[in-house]
Formats: C-alpha cells, structure tokens, sequence
C-alpha cells in the first residue's frame, strides 16, 4: 500500500512538499525586528525614489534631465520630509505605531509550541518586502508625475513622505524596545506566512 501523501516517509520523497510545509508553519517573528526592517526600507527607498526619478527624466527623449530638476526635486523632498514627519508623528499615534498594538498581545502559552523565524526566514520576507514596496513606490510616483507633470515635484514629495514614514516609524521603535526592557517582555508576532506578520501578537519573558 503506498505511503500517505502527508506521511513523514512520503514528505522527505517530496522536497517542494518540504518547502511548502515548512513555509506554511506558523512561527513567531520578533515584533521589533520586523518594524525594524519595514521602517528601514522606507527609508532606503526614499533615496531610491529620486534615483529612479531623475534616471527616467535622464531618458526622456524631448527635454532629458533639466538642470532645474535637482534644485526642485530636492526642495520638495526637504519640505515634504519636515512637514509630513510632524503630521505623520500625530495621524499614526496612538494605533497605527508599533507600540499601538501592545495591547492586544497575549502571553504565549507554549500550546502549540511555536518556533522563531529563522534566518532564511527573514530573508524571504525581507526580499519580498523591499521588492514589493518599491514597486508600489515607483508605481506611486510615476502617478503623481502623470498628474503633475515632471519636474522634480512629485519624485521629491514621494521621497519625503516616505522617509519621514519611516524616521516615524523608528523613533516609535525606540520607545517599544523600551517598553520590552520595563516589563522584561519580547513581543513577537505569530502567523503563518510573512506577508500576514502583526495580525496575532504574543509575548515571552525575555531570557535572562
């Protein structure tokens, strides 16, 4: 009689099944780690935004890069980082920081006993993290530019809130790792894929 398609003998015949399994488990990632990185990559992709910006108004056929570009480009950015740092700060508190969540957290129970994302774990995520957000922003930005025209304006507004989002994001970071030193806690959040990490929050005594 053939083995089971779910039996342990079956799964190590089957390497993708392996793979598969292994993704789909539910595991616990560090909550701190993961604002973290999601904030980091704001900010890494500020830049990145103007880059791409001024290579496709470098390719431009009609006009190319105007020496206006850069002046415009990086007043609005400017701009755009200082006033959206502020209202960012206010809009975001108090639920749609890190340490907003803390209070739906639970105490992990050990029942099922869960794992901490590995580091391949992390780099998955990371990699589709960082690919999908910077699609989404050069996406974003190529729409302001269709409404507002090139110039500078929109590639510089898109880099400013971006970066402002994510200095918002880690100075709110600063103060969760300071809760989790208080209350000798770690936050981590429990889910089965990355892309679904924050949805249930669970907390550990920190060891030792």
């Amino acid at each position: 009689m053939p083995n089971a398609k779910g039996s342990p003998r079956a799964r190590r015949r089957d390497p993708a099944g392996r793979i598969l399994a292994d993704v789909t488990r539910e595991k616990l990632w560090n909550y701190g780690r993961l604002c973290a990185v999601w904030a980091w990559t704001l900010v890494a992709c500020a830049p990145a935004v103007l880059v791409v910006g001024a290579l496709l108004e470098m390719g431009d056929p009609k006009d190319g890069l105007e020496g206006s570009w850069i002046p415009i480009a990086l007043a609005a950015f400017v701009s755009s980082l200082v006033i959206f740092f502020f209202l960012l700060r206010m809009w975001m508190r108090p639920t749609a920081v890190p340490t907003g969540r803390l209070s739906d957290a639970r105490r992990d129970n050990g029942k099922p006993r869960l794992t901490e994302a590995g580091p391949g774990d992390w780099r998955v995520w990371g990699g589709i993290l960082a690919a999908c957000l910077f699609v989404a922003c050069v996406m974003m930005m190529t729409f302001l530019v269709g409404i507002l025209g090139s110039g500078g304006m929109a590639e510089g507004v898109v880099g400013g809130v971006l970066l402002a989002w994510g200095l918002v994001t880690l100075e709110d970071l600063r103060g969760l790792r300071r809760i989790e030193a208080e209350e000798g806690r770690t936050y981590f959040a429990a889910c089965r894929r990355p892309v679904s990490v924050g949805t249930v929050l669970v907390w550990r005594p920190t060891a030792g």
